[in-house]
């Protein structure tokens, strides 16, 4: 391996200690140089000396590349505690979803409470002939306690849409679930 990293800093004309930009530049003029669309003798040969530069250009950032990842920190297993605004944002959030559950609860058991009949009717006798109907009766989809929480949803989620939608940074993760 060495000697592998010995001779691609020898192909790319550079020292061991050159910088990337060095690196890159030096792989840079060699590339015009042997490129085969570039070179104007023989195309099969140009080839061949460009993949000996690519291979030894990435050999080389490969090295270096380990080299940097050796003395960098190794990355926490443990979250990083929240900022005093992402705590704040994480209340708000938590507030905003508590007090709309609360008012769906509240608006729930008033569809409950409308739901439920105040008298029972006597169920009809089976003997009792049942009015011919002619077409049936075109029910509501819902009652108005079911409309107002389905209202009260629907603003709260175009409330929110429209916070979004206005510029306000997307989180990537939600650090609130």
């Amino acid at each position: 391996m060495a000697h592998d990293l010995a001779y691609a800093y020898d192909l790319l004309q550079v020292t061991p200690n050159a910088s990337e930009k060095e690196m890159r530049a030096a792989w840079r003029r060699l590339a015009r140089r042997y490129h085969p669309d570039v070179a104007k003798t023989n195309p099969e040969e140009a080839a061949r000396r460009m993949s000996e530069i690519n291979a030894a250009y990435d050999a080389v950032a490969h090295h270096i590349a380990r080299q940097n990842a050796g003395a960098a920190p190794k990355p926490s297993l443990h979250r990083r505690p929240r900022t005093a605004r992402q705590t704040a944002e994480c209340q708000a959030w938590r507030r905003q979803r508590d007090a709309m559950a609360r008012k769906a609860a509240k608006a729930w058991k008033a569809a409950q409470v409308v739901a439920t009949p105040e008298h029972v009717e006597p169920t009809p006798q089976l003997d009792a002939p049942k009015p011919l109907q002619i077409a049936p009766k075109a029910a509501a989809k819902w009652n108005r306690a079911e409309q107002s929480l389905i209202n009260s949803a629907r603003a709260a989620f175009e409330g929110t849409r429209k916070t979004l939608g206005t510029g306000a940074p997307r989180p990537v993760f939600s650090a609130c679930h």
